[in-house]
């Protein structure tokens, strides 16, 4: 299979995104520091930083499977010293975008490089869904809070930062959403672009219920968020448990993906997907995780419009806006992730007559190449 020309111009948005969001996000800062606004100076630099470890493990793990038999300790060191850094996505999928144009312009096969490419797809994936979820989302949050609250004028850094780090987001998440879902139509353009709106108003529902409940509440909404993991790990474990996958990868998938529960809520019922047999309990859980979202975001939004913070022009619009959208968001997403399901089980039924590998082993696959 050949590279396509769209898929050179959809990485080098990537790398351009990947670079934009993190510069804004410093900018902001720059911002709230010059306003002696500390507080939120110091919340967004934490989550500037925080992604960087994430980073730096990442790093350390791909250095060490490309380089199993180079004991040289100073180059394991400046390899780890250069993931510790903002940019490391976008550096990430910048060489994904030459890799791929390269074989565009030789007109090569790529799957004479398959496994190459496999590493790289991988790669880039850990790097941006970890950036997106401890970076893109919680300074969207912060700069929100901050656009709301603060007297002076909102300046223009703010105003391009906010959709930036939406943007990515709602990038990352469909790639997320791409990558559990086996089959080949989660693959064409049409349903990426369909996964990509689904996310639009999942995301933005959702963040704004968060941010608006955060400028009557202001820390309370750690104790919501908080809760609201708690009760999709008890749920989760119960389902791990009552299906005897306790002790085969999943669980290590689930927590790794626990760290956006806050934000999407049913990532575990798409990983569930290919290892659970009766797709009535898959659709349950998704059903529950869904009805659990709009009603979090119902009331949080609630609560911000009959607080005294309230009082603003835009409180009912915004009120309105977010319990609508949740609505359409949980149902749209139910009814796309139910058609899609139906094209990964074809594509199961034809592995497994194949004798091909089984979902399993791909799992397995993702944790060793990373």
């Amino acid at each position: 299979m050949k590279v396509k020309w769209y898929t050179v111009l959809v990485l080098l948005g990537g790398v351009i995104l990947s670079f934009a969001d993190p510069i804004t996000d410093i900018l902001t800062l720059v911002e709230f520091y010059r306003a002696d606004h500390k507080t939120w100076f110091g919340v967004g630099l934490a989550f500037v930083i925080l992604p960087c470890l994430f980073f730096l493990t990442l790093n350390c793990m791909v250095t060490c499977k490309r380089n199993e038999h180079n004991t040289d300790a100073g180059y394991c060191v400046r390899s780890l010293l250069c993931g510790f850094h903002p940019f490391s996505v976008a550096l990430s999928r910048l060489e994904g975008f030459l890799f791929y144009l390269k074989q565009l312009m030789h007109g090569d096969e790529i799957d004479s490089v398959a496994e190459a490419k496999n590493d790289m797809d991988l790669n880039i994936f850990y790097h941006v869904f970890f950036e997106s979820a401890l970076e893109a989302a919680p300074q969207f949050v912060i700069q929100l809070y901050a656009v709301n609250v603060q007297e002076e004028p909102v300046t223009v850094v703010q105003i391009i930062s906010l959709p930036v780090s939406f943007l990515s987001l709602a990038w990352a998440f469909t790639a997320v959403d791409v990558k559990m879902h086996k089959g080949g139509n989660a693959r064409k353009v049409k349903y990426k672009l369909a996964l990509f709106l689904t996310q639009v108003l999942l995301l933005s529902s959702r963040l704004f219920a968060i941010s608006y409940f955060t400028v009557s509440y202001k820390w309370w909404v750690l104790s919501v968020l908080f809760l609201h993991v708690f009760v999709l790990v008890i749920t989760e474990s119960i389902c791990i448990c009552q299906r005897g996958l306790c002790h085969s990868r999943v669980p290590f998938l689930l927590i790794f993906f626990h760290c956006v529960d806050w934000l999407i809520d049913d990532v575990a019922g798409l990983i569930l997907n290919t290892h659970v047999e009766s797709k009535k309990e898959l659709r349950r859980m998704q059903l529950f995780s869904n009805v659990l979202f709009v009603l979090e975001n119902v009331v949080m939004i609630l609560l911000y419009y009959f607080s005294q913070h309230s009082n603003n022009w835009y409180s009912l619009p915004v009120t309105i806006c977010v319990c609508v959208v949740s609505v359409l968001a949980a149902v749209a997403r139910v009814t796309l992730c139910h058609f899609l399901r139906k094209d990964d089980e074809t594509v199961n039924s034809q592995s497994n007559n194949n004798n091909n590998n089984s979902p399993t082993d791909e799992c397995k696959q993702w944790i060793s190449t990373v």
